[in-house]
């Protein structure tokens, strides 16, 4: 990792720390000494090795310096924050060799863009730890300079249980790349359409890192442009027909060593005994296998235990390799390694390393890890931390950690070895607690709230937590429902459904309601299995676009509630069943839906479902042409949602009836009756804007306008236009802004 530069204008975090530390006369070690920080720590930290150190590390070091609260804020603000969207990490600061490799790649992708036609794709493969993130990391910084419309890293976890899905990895890329959130499709095939059209004119570099297979990064090949995509995975991907190939093998034992004494700095002192027995070193390169991570590993032991010599760890290796049955044989080196620097840990510390191989997602923080040692979350970050400065977890940002999967492995094997006993307990309190934190962070989305008091204040911690945590609670389900923990996952899954609203893009929801589906099979009752087929219909149809499958799974949810004698479920199945016959195009089989779902959420009382039937209703009468019968259903809709007598909350009231509203000027419009559709319509944008609804108001000003011109009284038309306009502009919405402004100067030229 090159350090930070300094300039006059933004000093360096470490450049910071040190004037503090100089000011307040400490040398590191008494820095250390007061403080509880490592001297290796807190020179990382001032040398900018380390650019986000541990929030509690930052705090006690700004606490023994006095630094001044104002400059506290900015460093803390400025360290704990995550990096940009998918932003490509640092390349380890130990980086060492790869110049061949590294020089073909830059060789590839500096190719004039006129050379080709298609975007250039290369796979990076080799066995695991070889270092293929490393290299991408490295590769990515190198070539920086040659990409000037950006550098973009995804981690597609291709050895998680569950990989990040395509369509997942490619909103993150496009949410990285500027589009925003309303203006992403559902759908895969139209997510990678929209990903090829907005790389197709950037020099960019983009990295799939840790793919899993063929069929997880086919949808993720650009197409024309002058871009470069680099994918890393263990396998070759062979079935990437334009893709080009580099293999990395373990490190030459020239390359091998110098890495191993970088790591193990101070250890390596040029001056010290250690350097005059280059035999020494050059034998642990070749005990590690030459494997970049067998030798970060052992460098760290080194630099953690100055007294630790290189023969005497020469002389542990050979005998733990000899001990060892390893089936894997590249695997030798990591495993004596990670095996020795996991022996000299604390009794403590041995316990909470093995227990991190339950962690259910790839990266978590030191509240689960309290949980599973059954420690406070304070001494489970300092316990985190220790493991952090052995070298065996890997710091995240934001005060998150991971772990590499051969580590995780490797804890996993100790943890069977050492609690054979403990595993599946220890993992089912673990997998309770994440379901339990969950469905608290659901609550807050329900429309009264949470019953009881919560670990979040409020709505926007509570989807931060599950933003944030998604990878785990995801994992947590699916091991939940493997487990036979049916119940608890119905009711967490019960929690999300709300939240899933704000969440349409993301392509876990169809599997979630899967596995609360076939739990609510197995515990054995018709209408929980009918509610969740429901979200399972919805999830296929307005996330997924699978308007086929999603009649056929409200149909088996029809069939539950019918079982179940709930009139309630069955209206909601219904109203599922024609949104797929809608998205076919098949509008008389939606509207039969609708009409037999209005009458059944009427007579079960169903104050939510009563609005939202009868206005699709009119929305079917309307796509089959039958205007007049849409409107008399939409302003009886209307006249419900004013009722003050209807119970049903503020919001949803108010939000329904604005959007009825607009459908009622449609009806308007389509029946000729312009002067009522323009009262309409200017009654649908007051009530819009009054509901901050931007995205609808821009669209209902633009057709404001136009029936404005229909009547003859265009005067005031341009004034909603530029609104409209603007409007647009900030939802990102150059389709409806372009129309808006052709009206605009057609009405300007009438004029």
């Amino acid at each position: 990792m090159n350090p930070i530069p300094s300039t006059p204008e933004r000093p360096s975090l470490g450049a910071v720390l040190r004037s503090h530390r100089l000011a307040a006369g400490l040398s590191m070690e008494g820095l250390a000494e007061r403080c509880g920080v490592s001297v290796r720590t807190i020179s990382d930290i001032e040398r900018d090795r380390v650019r986000r150190p541990q929030r509690r590390t930052l705090t006690v070091l700004c606490d023994v310096l006095d630094v001044p609260d104002d400059a506290r804020r900015r460093l803390v603000a400025a360290t704990s924050a995550r990096p940009a969207g998918c932003e490509p990490p640092d390349p380890p600061r130990y980086f060492t060799g790869r110049a061949a490799a590294l020089r073909t790649l830059g060789d590839i992708a500096r190719r004039p863009p006129g050379d080709r036609q298609q975007a250039t794709v290369v796979v990076v493969t080799g066995p695991a730890g070889v270092g293929k993130t490393s290299f991408a990391a490295r590769a990515a910084t190198d070539l920086a300079p040659d990409f000037p419309d950006g550098r973009f890293f995804v981690d597609l976890r291709g050895m998680d249980d569950v990989p990040t899905p395509p369509g997942e990895a490619l909103h993150l890329l496009l949410r990285a790349l500027g589009v925003p959130e309303q203006r992403i499709p559902a759908g895969l095939d139209e997510r990678a359409t929209a990903y090829r059209s907005v790389l197709c004119q950037r020099r960019a570099l983009v990295v799939w890192d840790n793919a899993a297979d063929e069929a997880q990064a086919r949808p993720l090949l650009p197409g024309a442009g002058p871009g470069f995509v680099l994918f890393t995975s263990r396998r070759r991907l062979s079935g990437l027909d334009t893709a080009q190939w580099l293999s990395l093998e373990p490190l030459p034992a020239e390359e091998s060593t110098a890495m191993l004494r970088a790591v193990a700095a101070p250890a390596a002192d040029p001056t010290g005994p250690a350097a005059a027995d280059p035999t020494g070193w050059a034998e642990l390169a070749r005990h590690c296998g030459h494997m970049p991570l067998a030798l970060r590993v052992t460098g760290q032991r080194l630099s953690d235990e100055p007294g630790l010599s290189v023969g005497e760890l020469n002389r542990r290796f050979t005998g733990e390799q000899a001990r060892l049955t390893v089936i894997d044989a590249g695997a030798a080196g990591i495993h004596t390694a990670l095996s020795l620097s996991y022996r000299r840990l604390e009794a403590d510390l041995r316990r909470t390393f093995r227990r991190l191989s339950l962690m259910p997602g790839p990266d978590f923080g030191p509240d689960p890890v309290a949980v599973v040692t059954g420690v406070d979350a304070e001494d489970a970050e300092r316990r985190l931390e220790a493991l952090v400065e052995s070298g065996l977890v890997d710091a995240v940002p934001a005060d998150r950690y991971g772990l590499h999967d051969l580590v995780r492995d490797f804890a996993a094997d100790r943890m069977t070895a050492e609690e054979p006993d403990g595993v599946n307990p220890s993992r089912t309190t673990l997998l309770r607690w994440w379901l339990a934190r969950t469905t608290a962070a659901g609550q807050h989305f329900e429309p009264g709230g949470p019953a009881s008091l919560t670990p979040f204040p409020d709505r926007r911690a509570a989807a931060g937590w599950l933003d944030a945590e998604r990878g785990n609670w995801f994992a947590a389900l699916r091991s939940a429902a493997a487990e036979g923990l049916h119940g608890q996952v119905v009711d967490t899954v019960d929690a999300l459904h709300w939240f899933s609203d704000s969440r349409v893009h993301l392509d876990v929801w169809p599997e979630v309601f899967r596995l609360s589906a076939e739990s609510a099979a197995r515990l054995g009752d018709p209408r929980t299995e009918a509610v969740h087929l429901n979200y399972l219909a919805w999830a296929q149809a307005i996330c997924q676009r699978e308007y086929a499958d999603s009649v056929a799974t409200a149909t088996r949810a029809l069939d539950r509630a019918v079982r179940a004698g709930d009139p309630a479920q069955q209206g909601w199945a219904l109203l599922y069943a024609a949104s797929g016959h809608t998205g076919l195009g098949e509008h008389a089989a939606a509207l039969r839906q609708r009409q037999r779902a209005w009458v059944l959420l009427r007579r079960s009382a169903d104050r939510e479902g009563l609005p939202q039937a009868m206005a699709s209703l009119g929305t079917s009468l309307l796509a089959l042409g039958r205007a007049a019968e849409a409107l008399r259903v939409h302003q009886r809709t209307c006249r419900l949602l004013r009722d003050p007598r209807y119970p049903i909350s503020a919001f949803a009231r108010a939000a329904t009836d604005a959007l009825n509203c607009r459908r009622i000027g449609d009806d308007l419009a389509a029946l000729g009756r312009w002067p009522e559709c323009v009262t309409a319509r200017r009654e649908a944008v007051a009530r819009l804007r009054a509901n901050a609804m931007p995205a609808s108001e821009a669209v209902t000003l633009v057709e404001l306008a136009e029936a404005l011109r229909r009547t003859g009284a265009a005067r005031e038309a341009p004034a909603h236009l530029v609104r409209a306009i603007e409007l647009a502009d900030d939802c990102d919405d150059p389709d409806l802004a372009r129309r808006a402004g052709e009206l605009l100067a057609e009405l300007s030229g009438a004029g």
